[in-house]
């Protein structure tokens, strides 16, 4: 079988054995975790419930002092987008002084509470979806930042989709919106009622006012001089845990770090690129890592969290680290960094005014809370239901197969199924394993199918878009498409294909198809539904615009209703209407209009043009039905990789896929855009 170009992303290490002993302060130990997706809320205004109590024993902690490294867990298999944060976590009056080891990571869509479990204590991970994510097809889950702000973001830079959901921690749960997780093992169910948790008590406690100029104005209602932030930043506020009425409170727009009191303002200094994102300031959506508490204000940056003196902004310690996120919990403060989560102990005060995290576990060693999922080992060499398309194209008589070592036994003609690629993810709404086979059937054809499964192994859903009854086979050509990469991430899936053939590629098997495309799903009733499609054409973007909007131009053009219609089509298109074909002298005389757009007319398919013979010839839609006429039209001046060709049937005209003597005799060609919005340039019809 010919080698596959996959390009596959990182994997979970495989789970083992949990557990493992813990050693002195001295020595950083492992103590284990992997995948896990978004923020601990315990710092900001739930810290005044920290500091009434010493939950870990004498000496008192001092936060103006160095906190000493204790110890490590292996955070290795998170994916590349989930940063740990120390949001507030609202506690409820009824809470124990036992103060469970909830981590929180925010990922774009989901975060991800893990409970950090220590010797008979249990260790959960559960994921909970982001509210509010526009989820429309003409509003990609990749375009909450403008074009200008994608253009001048890193490629790993993390897209926050929708806003993370506010939690309550309870003696015995965590409440988070509508979903009530136990502490005792990690099981989710629907709260009896949706409890509304401020999602920043510090900042909201804090008596100043933002206007949307970024001036800000104290208690008595006066403007603090000479201090202005960017009025398109959310600014972010938090109050010392000793505050009173006259202060001390500190305020930042991610960019601008201020203290100020009543009347005036104390500092000012300019913050670290990087500070916005680590610490999660100057957007709204995110309550900050940071917390004031005793004098001492803890901020992060990309190259460590630092601990600054309230009253003057000096430095007064740093933790060195390559930091992607933080929390501060208690008298403990946790730094993400390397794959990595290490604890630094602000009761064990180090001599040195800045150390650096030492990561110091065997990266060989990953110990996976529960639940956990096969190894790859297993999976690689377990009986699987195999997708059905990719079963009969690898002429399997049953779908059930035995692997070996990833790979099924070859049949007569060499024909068989092999793993390319297995990506575990417990950061989903149910733990789940996508494994993108390569099904081959023997000779040079093979192609590619993904499915997932479930902790057993059990075939949850399959994504085969060139297969006779997927959802996306009619949207282009993707009989040898090749996925690449597979993500799974909070309640969505996404799955990038290349090698699809589109205008302008050649026609023969082994010819380059130079089209791509990102599938998106969101899980529904215990599945994958998809969601949206986004093509890549010749360096363009296009998504296929929905086949009922097509229909509203038809439906305009046919009436008469040119403003309607016009809206949707290009002005040569419009102009050539009512362009005679044939016979001019007679007395109703055939126009394209009243041929191709005849009133009862209705678009049948749409889909991405693939290959062409030559610029107006022959051409045959993905689900087998060709066109009546050559491809073109008035109004065709040339055709376009990435542009979309839709297939019409006129009123009681029968398409039937299996029926050889079945045409469209007309057809629709639009030029392809990413918003997946109407323009027809070309309308044609057959003439006879």
């Amino acid at each position: 079988m010919s080698d596959n170009p996959h390009s596959p992303g990182p994997q979970l290490p495989p789970p083992q054995q949990q557990g493992a002993a813990k050693r002195s302060k001295s020595t950083p130990i492992l103590l284990g975790i992997a995948a896990v997706v978004t923020v601990v809320l315990i710092a900001g205004g739930s810290f005044a419930f920290f500091s009434g109590f010493n939950p870990f024993g004498d000496p008192e902690p001092d936060y103006a002092q160095t906190p000493s490294q204790s110890d490590v867990m292996d955070f290795s298999g998170l994916s590349k987008d989930m940063r740990l944060r120390g949001a507030p976590m609202s506690r409820s009056a009824e809470a124990t002084d036992a103060t469970p080891q909830v981590l929180r990571f925010i990922g774009s869509t989901a975060s991800i509470l893990t409970r950090v479990g220590e010797g008979d204590e249990p260790s959960w991970t559960v994921s909970v979806a982001h509210q509010d994510i526009d989820t429309s097809d003409k509003d990609p889950l990749d375009a909450s930042l403008d074009s200008e702000e994608i253009a001048e973001s890193s490629v790993d830079e993390a897209k926050l989709l929708g806003t993370p959901v506010a939690c309550r921690l309870s003696e015995d749960a965590v409440q988070c919106g509508d979903r009530s997780v136990s502490l005792s093992d990690g099981s989710m169910t629907t709260a009896e009622r949706h409890t509304d948790v401020d999602p920043d008590p510090a900042s909201s406690s804090v008596p100043i006012d933002v206007d949307d100029d970024g001036t800000l104005a104290g208690p008595n209602g006066n403007a603090y001089e000479d201090l202005s932030l960017g009025p398109e930043a959310h600014v972010s506020k938090i109050a010392g845990s000793q505050a009173g009425e006259t202060g001390l409170w500190v305020v930042s727009d991610g960019q601008t770090l201020a203290a100020v009191n009543t009347d005036s303002v104390l500092w000012t200094q300019k913050l670290d690129p990087s500070a916005a994102e680590v610490t999660g300031l100057g957007d709204k959506r995110v309550t900050p890592s940071w917390v004031a508490v005793e004098g001492t204000l803890i901020i992060g940056a990309s190259d460590g969290v630092k601990g600054l003196d309230t009253s003057t902004g000096d430095q007064l310690w740093k933790v060195s680290a390559p930091t992607e996120g933080f929390m501060v919990a208690g008298s403990q403060l946790r730094i993400q960094h390397e794959g990595a989560v290490s604890t630094f102990d602000f009761t064990d005060s180090s001599k040195d005014s800045v150390v650096t995290a030492d990561k110091g576990f065997d990266e060989n060693i990953t110990v996976l809370p529960a639940p956990k999922l096969p190894s790859k080992d297993d999976v690689r060499n377990a009986t699987l239901d195999v997708p059905p398309a990719c079963a009969d194209f690898a002429m399997r008589t049953d779908s059930k197969q035995a692997f070996t070592d990833g790979k099924t036994a070859e049949g007569e003609f060499r024909e068989s199924v092999a793993m390319h690629d297995i990506t575990p993810s417990i950061g989903t709404p149910k733990p789940l394993v996508a494994i993108e086979f390569v099904c081959y059937s023997g000779g040079n054809l093979v192609t590619d199918s993904v499915g997932v499964y479930d902790q057993k192994l059990d075939l949850v859903t399959s994504i085969e878009p060139w297969s006779g009854d997927s959802d996306f086979h009619q949207l282009a050509d993707f009989k040898r498409s090749i996925f690449s990469t597979i993500d799974l991430t909070g309640p969505y899936m996404t799955a990038t294909l290349d090698n699809i053939a589109v205008y302008g590629d050649e026609d023969y098997n082994a010819a380059e198809r130079k089209g791509a495309a990102e599938l998106r799903f969101a899980w529904s009733k215990g599945g994958y539904e998809p969601q949206d499609v986004l093509f890549t054409a010749d360096g363009k973007s296009v998504r296929v615009p929905k086949v009922e909007d097509v229909q509203k131009f038809v439906d305009a053009a046919s009436k008469g209703d040119d403003e309607a219609a016009g809206a949707m089509a290009t002005e040569e298109v419009m102009q050539g209407l009512n362009e005679v074909i044939g016979d001019e002298s007679s007395s109703d005389p055939l126009t394209y209009r009243n041929l191709a757009l005849q009133d009862g007319a209705t678009v049948d398919t749409c889909e991405l043009m693939g290959v062409v013979s030559e610029e107006f010839g022959d051409y045959t839609m993905s689900n087998g039905v060709p066109l009546m006429e050559g491809i073109g039209g008035f109004g065709a001046d040339s055709l376009k990789a990435g542009d979309v060709i839709c297939g019409l049937k006129a009123q009681g005209e029968t398409i039937d896929p299996d029926d050889d003597g079945s045409w469209y005799t007309a057809h629709l060609l639009l030029r392809g855009n990413e918003a997946g919005a109407v323009k027809v340039y070309s309308v044609s019809a057959y003439t006879g």
